[in-house]
């Protein structure tokens, strides 16, 4: 969901922005897990849930033994992930903010992470939009998603969103202009606790807001998830997900 030129209105909003800096070790962090098809985990936090997936499988929709929650199959209104051996990508060309998105169906603490690898093909350069997401907080019904995404264009571009629930209906949270273009290899983490979203790079913090900031919804539940947003003109395998975690904080 490319928000682009029509967010420099938003010079001036309540919203935090960081220099890059190194990030804090998390107290508890997730194991490194190594699976076929997507297993859950547990860490030696008490009663912390996690998930790890390296999409062993090709599946459209994304299930891993009935793991997800897709976009179209029950949200409606927008579209699939699918997946091949090792590698998460949409389903289909977005046509307007139909976002193909899906999340997590087990559940997550409200303070929660999810992060994940980038897939892209070596000089992959469509010209036209094409995105990768981390969704936090999510929870998709029919003709509702809502909650938090992270996003990250082919070209760089960099912004945090609130969804408000029916299509189209997004408030922009962040517009922290362009982190450099992703490649192979690469590591987004979002992370949210006490309604603060922040999110690193490689480890290093690239930008944080306060989501209770803006008037309207505070989404205090839901669950982590993936998501993709590819124009007419991108192709929708060469940029996304090679491998995804989540977990409580």
């Amino acid at each position: 969901m490319n928000r682009g030129s029509r967010w420099s209105v938003l010079a001036g909003v309540l919203a935090i922005t960081t220099s890059l800096v190194s990030r804090a070790s998390q107290p508890c962090p997730p194991p490194s897990v190594n699976v076929t098809d997507g297993s859950s985990a547990s860490t030696a936090c008490a009663a912390a849930a996690s998930y790890s997936t390296n999409f062993a499988a090709t599946q459209n929709p994304l299930a891993e033994g009935g793991k997800w929650t897709n976009g179209k199959s029950v949200g409606l209104d927008w579209n699939n992930v699918q997946s091949v051996p090792g590698k998460a990508f949409a389903a289909a060309i977005v046509t307007g903010y139909n976002d193909d998105i899906a999340i997590l169906n087990t559940a997550f603490a409200a303070d929660q992470y999810a992060q994940g690898t980038v897939s892209r093909v070596a000089g992959y350069a469509p010209g036209t939009n094409h995105e990768i997401e981390l969704l936090l907080r999510f929870q998709i019904t029919p003709k509702n998603a809502r909650g938090y995404e992270v996003l990250w264009g082919q070209a760089g571009e960099f912004a945090i969103v609130r969804w408000n629930g029916p299509l189209s209906d997004y408030t922009p949270l962040l517009d922290n202009g362009n982190i450099g273009v992703a490649v192979e290899g690469d590591v987004l983490r979002a992370e949210i606790g006490s309604n603060v979203i922040r999110v690193y790079k490689n480890g290093s913090l690239v930008g944080s807001v306060n989501v209770a900031a803006f008037g309207g919804s505070v989404w205090n539940s839901g669950q982590p998830g993936i998501g993709f947003w590819p124009k007419a003109g991108a192709t929708i395998q060469n940029y996304g997900w090679k491998s995804y975690q989540a977990g409580d904080m």
